[in-house]
């Protein structure tokens, strides 16, 4: 056993809470965070690892889409199978996408077959804020959460805004925000589209270029009385994209309806909370893009969901979180017939939270009642120590579990029936010094996952057994003029019985982003590094490492005035051929063009 494996057992867990991103000075322990703990907290209150990102340091990260602004948190890897549109997989900590649970505005979303949602067509413009938890927090939201949580906040302008964008690859985008206060009612709405001809996803497939068209639109209303904080909102993302596989898919049309009605107050000595939500998720492919009808394969799924929390203030140190959770996933169409396409979710939690002196604590528990495969338990615990002003201890150990999807139970030709649940226990430990602009984070974790489901040859199979260690350190701070942030993660995921690497992670990857301001002018740039990475098999057939590689990128935005922003973007500035993903290419050198209106 490795001398870091003994000291991750020894110590148990931490968090890291400097943010990825540059951009911006504003410190993460500044931002406040809601899911990690399902309550708002600052993020230095919060006993996990946690990157909130707000709509400032969106905007100025200047990325093309989510998952790209995903690669730049440290613990995350991002792997695409072509350009903006295609299908991007994101691990957190090595665990694959299925061990990531998305979030909109609280509300779980993915389609029931995958097991998760696909990054690849969420706009962008259309997030205010997100969290990025690594780490277990299956303990609060039940399946899925195994390795982490992505809690998207959607946008509600407070004032009229617009959003432009051209660049390469035939890439434009416009995006028209905005909300009205009525006394104590508000409105708010947001519409946008985006399309691109894109460039060929596949090194050996169909030489067509693949792109993407997609329109979204949102509209809600808020109003506040004297029986609390009433919402409704929804919003639907509508689009097509084309895209390269080994089974012959050419195009396809996607379709996301969330529905969310949500009521917030107070009384009987605490605060509680009640969501219902209705999501829908349709994805239908097309064998040739000329749109054979008879090549077609539809896939509908719907969650309905019920949600509730209080909580109570005990004593001055002491609080208490207790809640219920109800939802139903069901295949609506398929194209295949499972042999069953409904399932039920029961469970209800507890936890307690408490400050004692230069103390932190908490704990949580939760009880999953899952229809076809019974109960399921898990927890978390943490435990925080203010060593002095600037400088934090934190440790944290948890459980998670993640139930086979429908695709992996029924689908014809690699399902596997007998699957059982993947459960992990995960431990980690990390230091926190912060000093005005300095800012440094370090953090140790290890997770054992047993089942973990893999695909062997064809078929899917349980592992018995995965282990994931690994490091993340980032750091940011100010020399002379210029705000230098740094990041660097280091992974070790490996099939313990077959003693041999999982595929898809790679060891090492780092990100740096240098930013200069001067009067109305900001200029950046940013690097990004992944070393080799072991890419496993394609049906039983070895397939060669993907070469490390090294990309830079230039920014610049000017203030034009108080209300008008322009930016310009420079990714891959040195054209290098590269892979996330093997058999899939990625973009050469691409211009972004855009302009930010605000207030008018």
């Amino acid at each position: 056993m490795s001398k870091f494996s003994l000291l991750a057992i020894a110590v148990a867990g931490v968090c890291t809470h400097a943010s990825a991103l540059a951009q911006s000075t504003t410190s993460d322990l500044e931002h406040i965070s809601v899911y990690a703990s399902r309550q708002a907290k600052p993020v230095s209150d919060v006993n996990s690892s946690v990157t909130v990102l707000d709509r400032v340091e969106i905007e100025a990260a200047q990325v093309r889409d989510l998952p790209a602004l995903l690669q730049q948190v440290p613990g995350v890897t991002v792997l695409r199978q072509g350009g903006r549109g295609q299908t991007s997989s994101i691990f957190i900590r090595g665990g694959k996408s299925g061990h990531t649970l998305v979030l909109l505005d609280g509300v779980r979303i993915g389609a029931a077959t995958l097991g998760y949602q696909s990054l690849a067509m969420v706009p962008l413009e259309q997030i205010e804020k997100i969290e990025i938890i690594r780490g277990p927090k299956a303990a609060f939201y039940g399946s899925d959460a195994l390795g982490g949580v992505i809690a998207i906040s959607s946008r509600r302008s407070d004032h009229l805004s617009f959003n432009a964008k051209a660049g390469s690859h035939k890439h434009t985008e416009a995006n028209l925000a905005g909300s009205q206060q009525l006394d104590n009612l508000k409105v708010f709405g947001s519409v946008g589209t985006a399309m691109a001809e894109g460039f060929n996803a596949t090194v050996t497939g169909d030489p067509d270029r693949d792109g993407f068209e997609q329109t979204y639109v949102k509209a809600g209303a808020e109003l506040d009385n004297q029986f609390g904080l009433w919402q409704w909102q929804s919003q639907v993302n509508d689009g097509v994209y084309e895209y390269d596989n080994s089974w012959g898919g050419d195009e396809a049309e996607m379709r996301q309806d969330m529905h969310l009605l949500q009521w917030r107050g107070s009384g009987l000595g605490g605060s509680h909370q009640l969501k219902l939500s209705h999501d829908i998720d349709d994805d239908l492919n097309y064998g040739t893009k000329s749109g054979n009808k008879a090549a077609e394969s539809l896939f509908r799924t719907q969650r309905d969901e019920a949600d509730a929390q209080s909580q109570f203030a005990l004593s001055n140190s002491i609080s208490a979180l207790v809640g219920a959770n109800w939802y139903q996933e069901e295949v609506r169409k398929s194209g295949t017939q499972y042999v069953s396409d409904s399932r039920t979710n029961r469970s209800g939690f507890a936890g307690l939270s408490a400050q004692l002196g230069d103390w932190s604590f908490d704990g949580t528990g939760r009880r999953d009642q899952v229809s076809g495969y019974g109960g399921e338990n898990s927890y978390e615990l943490g435990a925080g120590y203010q060593l002095s002003q600037t400088l934090q201890l934190r440790v944290g150990q948890g459980t998670g579990f993640k139930v086979p999807t429908f695709n992996d139970l029924y689908w014809p030709g690699f399902s596997n029936p007998a699957l059982k649940p993947e459960e992990s226990l995960s431990r980690e430990v990390g230091l926190d010094y912060v000093d005005g602009v300095y800012q440094s984070s370090l953090v140790l974790f290890k997770r054992d996952l047993t089942n973990l489901i893999q695909r062997k040859n064809q078929l899917l199979e349980n592992v018995e057994l995965a282990q994931f260690e690994g490091v993340e350190f980032s750091q940011s701070l100010r020399v002379a003029a210029v705000d230098v942030a740094f990041n660097y993660s280091w992974l070790n995921a490996r099939d313990v019985v077959k003693k041999q690497p999982l595929s898809k992670r790679p060891k090492h990857q780092a990100n740096l982003q240098l930013d200069y301001a001067l009067e109305r002018w900001t200029l950046g740039m940013n690097t990004h590094f992944r070393s080799r990475t072991f890419s496993g098999d394609n049906f039983g057939t070895p397939v060669p490492d993907l070469a490390s590689v090294v990309l830079f990128g230039l920014g610049t935005t000017y203030q034009w005035d108080s209300q008008i922003r322009l930016q310009v973007k420079v990714d891959n500035l040195l054209n290098r051929r590269y892979q996330t993903d093997y058999g899939y290419r990625q973009a050469g050198l691409e211009l972004m063009f855009g302009i930010q209106i605000a207030q008018f």
